[in-house]
């Protein structure tokens, strides 16, 4: 068996995530209303260009996977792509929040969705990978809680970057228009650097615990094996199960995100500070206090019950409470920020339990296949967030919204209410019952981790 990994390599393996999540954060939160609202392209072509960009890259995350698992290099078959990506990843997003003047909804259109490509694409490069290596870092399952635990935790200090530093920016300017677009362009800019230093951080930090293949030479990667690899991984049933539970989860998460300015400034009528110092950044701080408690409570109730506890916890709550706010207050929706954020802590115990799947795998097929079931992981992802984009724009068209409108009607504004919260929170519960449905439990995983201790005893090559 392995030592124990210090807080150091914990820490600077989550580094990483960071520079992702400040990514996300920002495109999730401000990128539809970015060219919806102030580059002026039309909500129902936004969340089609948006969902068209991934789906067509998901593609790309299996094949990463594949990619990693098979590679040979000096430092490992993970840690190699981290700082290269990072680099696409920093220059993508500069362009995407940079536009150029563009006369056309055609031209707005094609420009955001070959950006929104390149992006996603960028973020496999650098996701997959380290997603791969955490799996790979440690084999005691209480350990790898910890390490999504600290994945996590930078994360959510990249998100709040992602979501913070442009709403402070626009306080410096006036006029939702130019003001917007000064602001997530420099916003952009301010975030380049510490993508590409993350990155190199976690190089650093896990140099020599990146394992190469165990193969001399490994079996090359064809597009007609991994859709083989790929529909193995779904056969294992409880990574096929917990995806589920995920895709449900991702999707409802994505329409959230996409929807909540929206929600707070038509249906709440509270302007953007408002949002993201009063409610946004109370949820986000609150998420990060959670984390400690859920490692606690996963060791006591098991990953599964815990998680299932906080999903669904999540999506009730968020069904009943946002269609009850009053509009112009903020008190209400900062006191249920802070408990939505905490118990949207419970989403880390869903990384760490897909390492305990895959040690299903590695006992059925004797393989090391991280890379691929983070590539299919990913790629979930990445269609749950193409679904949610795709029925935020659907969504709005339907209700009637317009950004060009001084005002909503009562009656829009009561359905931007209906979407954000019962919609939304079904989403939710739905996720949390299907994860009930998984049928690993603690004793399970235990009794597999022991088999795979005494395959290792009897080959010290592994």
């Amino acid at each position: 068996m392995n030592p124990p990994l210090s807080h150091r390599v914990k820490a600077g393996y989550g580094a990483a995530d960071l520079g992702l999540a400040a990514v996300e954060s920002m495109v999730q939160v401000y990128l539809f209303k970015f060219y919806n609202v102030v580059v002026g392209l039309p909500a129902l072509y936004t969340g089609l260009a948006l969902a068209l960009a991934i789906l067509w890259d998901a593609v790309s995350d299996p094949l990463m996977g594949g990619l990693s698992d098979r590679s040979r290099w000096a430092g490992g078959r993970r840690r190699p792509y981290l700082v290269p990506g990072a680099g696409l990843l920093a220059v993508s997003f500069l362009w995407i929040f940079n536009p150029p003047p563009l006369d056309g909804d055609a031209a707005r259109f094609a420009f955001l969705l070959l950006s929104f490509i390149l992006l996603n694409t960028a973020m496999t490069v650098v996701g997959v990978p380290h997603a791969a290596l955490g799996s790979e870092l440690s084999f005691d399952r209480h350990e790898r809680t910890q390490l999504f635990a600290y994945r996590r935790l930078f994360g959510t200090v990249g998100a709040l970057a992602g979501l913070l530093l442009p709403g402070l920016l626009m306080a410096q300017w006036d006029g939702p228009g130019d003001g917007a677009a000064r602001a997530r362009g420099l916003a952009s800019w301010w975030l380049a650097a510490p993508i590409v230093v993350c990155a190199w951080v976690t190089l650093r930090a896990t140099r020599g615990l990146d394992r190469s293949a165990d193969h001399a030479r490994p079996a090359p990667l064809h597009l007609r094996r991994l859709f083989a690899d790929q529909a193995g991984a779904l056969g294992n049933p409880y990574f096929r199960v917990l995806l589920l539970a995920f895709l449900v989860a991702a999707v409802a998460r994505t329409f959230n995100a996409s929807i909540a300015l929206y929600y707070y400034e038509y249906r709440l009528q509270l302007t953007e500070q408002e949002t993201i110092a009063w409610i946004l950044l109370p949820f986000f701080l609150s998420f990060i206090a959670s984390l400690p408690l859920w490692i606690r409570v996963a060791r006591r109730w098991g990953k599964r019950g815990a998680g299932v506890f906080g999903v669904c916890g999540l999506g009730a709550s968020t069904a009943v409470a946002y269609p009850l706010f009053p509009v112009g207050e903020l008190t209400p929706p900062l006191i249920y920020g802070i408990a939505g954020g905490g118990l949207a802590g419970a989403v880390v115990l869903l990384d760490a339990l897909v390492a305990d799947t895959i040690d299903y795998d590695r006992l059925r097929t004797g393989l090391d296949r991280e890379g691929l079931y983070f590539g299919v992981w990913r790629m979930g992802t990445k269609l749950a967030r193409a679904l949610g984009l795709g029925l935020n724009g659907v969504c709005l068209w339907l209700i009637g919204f317009s950004a060009g409108a001084a005002s909503l009607s009562p009656e829009t504004g009561w359905r931007l209410a209906l979407l954000f919260g019962p919609v939304v929170g079904v989403l939710f519960v739905g996720a949390g019952l299907v994860l009930r449905c998984m049928p690993l439990t603690d004793e399970r995983h235990q009794r597999i981790q022991e088999l795979l201790r005494r395959r290792r005893e009897r080959s010290p090559k592994r």
